[in-house]
Parts: C-alpha cells; structure tokens; sequence
C-alpha cells in the first residue's frame, strides 16, 4: 500500500474514532436522551418522604419542585468525568429552584461496586435523607444500583416507607397537586387569572399553591395580595426559600426596604444558593446605599448565571459606580 493511501486510512479511522468518541460523550452527558432512556430506572409512585430515581434532567428537576422536593442526595462520582459535568449542571438547576443539594460518592460501574467509601457514603446518604426535613430526592445515574442500596439501607435500619420516582409518567396526582400544575401551566401562558381561578378550584391551598397565588399577584402589580399570599407560605411548615424570596420582592414593591431585606435573608438562610434571592438582596443593597454590596453579590450569581441579562446590567452599573467612586476619591 502506498504511503498516502495508508496516511488516507490512518486518518480517516482517527476521525471515525473521534466521531465515536464525541457521540459516546454526548450519550453518557444526555442521560434522559432516547439511548439511555430505556435502561433508567422506571417505578410506580405512592405517597412518602423519600424519593429515589436517575439522575433529574430539567424537567425531572421542574417536577420534583412541583412535588415539594426540598433537598436532593446525588450519589454521583466527580471523580468519573461525565458525572462531575451533571454533578455541577444538577447543582445550578437546583439552585435556581431553590433545591439543597448533598453529594455522597458512590462509584459504580455496570452496577459493580468500587471505591472504598461505597458502603460509608451509602450510610451517610441514608442518614442524611432521615436528618433533613421535607421530601427528599435520592438518584444515581440511572436510579438503578447506587439509589437501591441506599434504599435498602433506609428500610432495613429505619421505620422509614419509600417511593421512586420515574421522571416521565404522573401517578395517583391529588386533585390539589393537578390544580397546581394547571395553574403553572397557565401562568407561563400569561393567562392570571385563570391560573387564579385553578388554583382557588380547589381548598384548602396548600403551600405551593399560596407561592403560585403569589406570583400571579405580583405579575399582575397587586402587590398586597402577593404580600399576603407569600407570608402565608413562609408561616407554613417546611417552607422553602421560593416564600421568603417572593416575600422579598413583594416588599420592595411596597417600599419596605426592611421587611425585604429581612425576608431575602431568611431565603438565603435556608438556601444560600437561592439565585432569586441573591438578585433581590442586591437591589436591596441599591435601595440601602450600599453599592459594594450589592456588588459582590452580583459578582457572584453572574459566575453562575452569565446568561441572566438583568444580572448582567445591574453588574455593570456596580463596577461603574465603583470606577466612578475610585476617580473621586483619586
């Protein structure tokens, strides 16, 4: 064979190769895509505390926010590369969702067990989940071995019930539960009041129903009602951080510059995370004078969110005060 024809071989398998590779990659980083989807976990739901499941793509992650899911155990590896990649892509949704997030380590491979903190990190996740109030979200990656073992150790040394989750099929959903999700689904249509009128459709309103009711109010600038409705939400048992940060934005359209900053602290508080409220104690700090506060905070939530353009514009008007600032005193 001719030396050209051989280098012509030669790199048409590399490309091969490297097409293989990519296409691998984009599998193993897709892991609700239509080549993974028949091998992740696929249960019935019943009515408990804890959830176990594959790992929450977007609209896993929506649905668990629907389903009161305050925390999620991701028993991801970030030693595996891929799994480092959804790791940190989990922990950003989860944050803008105001969702806590714990990561216990467990290495798996074909359902083979490896790393010699599987068994103590699968304790610690099963500790943790019973430690932590409200619902608990519990996965590996497909929701299969690492989510199972944790499961198993749930029921064996705790009088805890379980249920899993299927990321796709809605079961045994209350007729409150599906009020809220309508009303969702109409507020994102822009269409209030009858996202209103579906959440009053059925009583009493549970918690995400009074932030739902919440933001309907604010959307449509009644402001007092959306006052009311957040504060009802933030008195309730397990409240998340979604009641105090709408609280927070309520107030600021009230002029209680106070109230709002008391409220965005008790939002991040109970997630530190929590990208609405990060954002509202910024425009706080603006109203208060404190411009390098504001700042900072800004800083930070657009290293996370460098997309956000308000973000980004509020940013710009801070570096400028501060450049501004900085010429003064020279």
């Amino acid at each position: 064979m001719k030396k050209s024809t051989r280098n012509k071989w030669l790199a048409a398998l590399a490309v091969v190769g490297l097409l293989g590779f990519g296409a691998g990659v984009w599998v193993l980083l897709n892991p609700a895509s239509f080549v993974v989807q028949p091998w992740r976990a696929q249960q019935s739901v019943t009515s408990a505390r804890f959830v176990f499941g594959p790992y929450p793509v977007q609209a896993d992650m929506d649905r668990l926010k629907d389903e009161g899911v305050t925390t999620i155990i991701s028993l991801l590896n970030p030693k595996v590369p891929y799994e480092a990649v959804l790791l940190e892509e989990e922990k950003k949704r989860a944050a803008e969702l105001g969702i806590e997030v714990h990561n216990f380590p467990m290495g798996s491979i074909l359902g083979q067990r490896f790393g010699e903190d599987y068994e103590r990190n699968s304790r610690a996740a099963a500790e943790t989940a019973i430690n932590t109030p409200g619902t608990v979200y519990i996965h590996c990656y497909l929701g299969l071995h690492r989510a199972a073992n944790v499961r198993d150790y749930l029921e064996k040394h705790g009088t805890v019930d379980t249920r899993q989750f299927d990321g796709s099929v809605k079961h045994d959903r209350t007729p409150r539960q599906l009020a809220n999700e309508r009303a969702r689904r109409l507020f994102r249509q822009q269409e209030y009041d009858a996202a209103l009128r579906e959440l009053h459709s059925v009583q009493p309103l549970d918690y995400s129903a009074h932030v739902a009711e919440g933001w309907v109010h604010l959307r449509q600038a009644n402001n007092e009602l959306a006052r009311n409705s957040f504060r009802a939400a933030s008195q309730m048992p397990g409240a998340r951080s979604d009641a105090s940060s709408g609280l927070g934005f309520a107030l600021l359209r009230l002029d209680d510059t106070d109230g709002a900053h008391a409220a965005f602290s008790q939002a991040l508080e109970l997630s530190p995370d929590d990208h609405d409220a990060m954002q509202g104690m910024a425009q706080v700090f603006y109203r208060q004078d404190k411009p390098e506060q504001a700042r900072v905070l800004l800083e930070r939530l657009h290293a996370a969110a460098p997309d956000n353009a308000e973000v980004a514009e509020l940013l710009e008007r801070a570096r400028a005060e501060k450049q501004a600032a900085a010429g003064a005193a020279l």
